[in-house]
């Protein structure tokens, strides 16, 4: 093979490698979309009850900082606090055990290495009965504590303007 094309070929390799090299998530933005995919999956497994729907409100509680404060719509008060979303989440269990819950499109942009905001969509399907999908955009702040990534802030989108 003559030399002139082993030099382009040699370049085209450099440039598909350094083009898949910056295109692929860095190790913080894996690690954002490991809390909300772990966050989908606490909140999709079921609990029948008693210490069971305690064990579950608190490994849900673990993805929030204990400040979280959550804006779901104009006009509704905000949720605020780790601790509050953690007794919602025992009380709704039984009610939210009917649906599924899927986060699609998650997008991170870092502030800087302990601080991000990501957008999403949250998706929630009926699973028994007719089926039904909800679909709502949501940002949400993300802070690196104690080595983990957690929510301290959501805050729902309006994209019907």
């Amino acid at each position: 093979m003559p030399r002139r094309v082993q030099l382009i070929l040699a370049l085209v390799f450099a440039v598909a490698a350094l083009w898949w090299w910056k295109g692929r998530p860095s190790s913080a933005e894996r690690e954002v979309h490991a809390l909300f995919e772990g966050f989908a999956r606490e909140f999709n497994s079921g609990a029948s009850g008693g210490l069971g729907l305690l064990a579950r409100a608190a490994h849900i509680g673990e993805y929030f900082t204990p400040d979280v404060v959550i804006e779901l719509a104009q006009g509704s008060p905000p949720i605020q606090g780790r601790e509050t979303l953690m007794g919602m989440a025992s009380r709704l269990q039984p009610r939210t055990s009917a649906f599924e819950l899927e986060f699609d499109d998650v997008t991170v942009e870092f502030t800087d290495p302990d601080h991000g905001e990501a957008t999403f969509t949250a998706l929630l399907r009926q699973l028994s009965g007719e089926k039904s999908i909800d679909a709502r955009e949501f940002s949400a702040e993300v802070v690196r504590t104690d080595g983990r990534w957690r929510v301290s802030r959501v805050v729902a989108i309006d994209t019907l303007r």
